[in-house]
């Protein structure tokens, strides 16, 4: 099966509006197939849009167009999180079910996730999430992390027991320009790229126990700072491209 979204057009569709507070949003959903995933929102109950919700034009100041077509997403540090976590995130989570958050897939065939990026604006941290491979009810396998300019993979060694990570930093800063990124997991083998540099870990021999958890890709903007700080300590991702692909 093989499922993409869409890349960014060169003429702009103006999708559907939607009001919040004293603006007005753009969705992402005329250009972006957003038909296979859920958004979390960095408000006080970390709510979430579901997929039709999201599929029917939602916007706001978290998740919108931007004028260049860009999908938006912007969490401000120290706002609201899920329950398993200190941080806030306007985040997609992948849903190979629209209705059914327990369909998730092993780590057994291929399952790729390709982007293209840019932070605009980060906390005071200088830490955001843009891209990951979480377990269900486990860990995330895998966090790519942009942190002061460069980015970093964050592999987890185990599903649960002890908390240790692999950590990878790629060679070339971004800082605030466009990258481009893959993570992918082929029959147990984890391998991330960006720019055109790749890593790859063999989850499987790290810890047999990873062969029993099922797993869902995430991307948006999961800003790794919990202090508020003022109105302009928030961190902002631009996604120009979003693929998924599972075969």
């Amino acid at each position: 099966m093989r499922r993409s979204l869409l890349c960014l057009a060169g003429v702009l569709l103006i999708a559907g509006c939607s009001h919040d507070e004293q603006t007005d949003y753009r969705s992402p959903s005329g250009n972006y197939d957003l038909s296979h995933w859920k958004l979390t929102l960095p408000d006080d109950d970390a709510s979430e849009v579901d997929n039709a919700k999201l599929r029917d034009g939602y916007a706001s100041r978290y998740f919108h167009l931007a004028d260049n077509g860009a999908m938006v997403f912007v969490a401000p540090s120290g706002a609201g999180s899920t329950k398993n976590s200190d941080y806030p995130r306007s985040e997609l989570r992948e849903l190979l079910d629209p209705t059914d958050d327990n369909r998730n897939w092993s780590g057994s065939g291929f399952h790729q996730l390709s982007a293209s990026a840019r932070v605009l604006r980060a906390p005071s941290t200088q830490k955001i999430i843009v891209g990951q491979i979480h377990g269900f009810d486990a860990r995330p396998l895998i966090k790519l992390q942009w942190q002061k300019g460069k980015l970093r993979a964050l592999i987890k060694r185990h599903p649960k027991g002890p908390n240790e990570d692999i950590s990878h930093v790629f060679a070339t800063p971004v800082d605030n320009d466009l990258f481009s990124y893959v993570i992918e997991l082929r029959d147990g083998v984890l391998a991330v790229e960006v720019n055109g540099e790749r890593i790859t870990h063999d989850v499987y021999a790290e810890d047999p126990a990873w062969r029993d958890v099922t797993f869902y890709f995430k991307a948006g903007a999961y800003v790794q700072d919990d202090d508020e700080d003022g109105d302009d300590d928030l961190g902002e991702v631009q996604f120009t491209q979003l693929n998924v692909r599972h075969d």
